[in-house]
């Protein structure tokens, strides 16, 4: 069934302009998203060009581009670092929701 509680996570179809390793980045947060116990969608986008708009509706997200990525919350960039700092810096905005 469809979940109705909890964390969802969403994505891109992965379309040519893809800059950024989304199952790479769910591979290594889907345990510890869905063991949340908060009601948000996550959106993991593919490229910075259209993954905040695409992802508006989530809560928070994450989107990237060569050595950049960019948190957006409802559709709005709040935070553009390095991809290595990516990760440190989701968890942040995440932990802030």
């Amino acid at each position: 069934g469809k979940r109705t509680e909890g964390v969802k996570i969403v994505s891109c179809p992965r379309c040519g302009r893809v800059g950024f390793d989304v199952h790479g980045f769910v591979n290594r947060w889907e345990k510890e998203l869905y063991s949340l116990k908060k009601n948000i969608t996550v959106a993991v986008m593919g490229c910075i060009v259209n993954g905040p708009g695409e992802g508006k509706h989530a809560d928070i997200g994450i989107a990237g581009s060569g050595t950049k990525a960019v948190i957006f919350k409802k559709g709005k960039i709040v935070q553009t670092v390095s991809m290595e700092n990516a990760d440190n810096v989701f968890r942040q905005e995440l932990e802030s929701l």
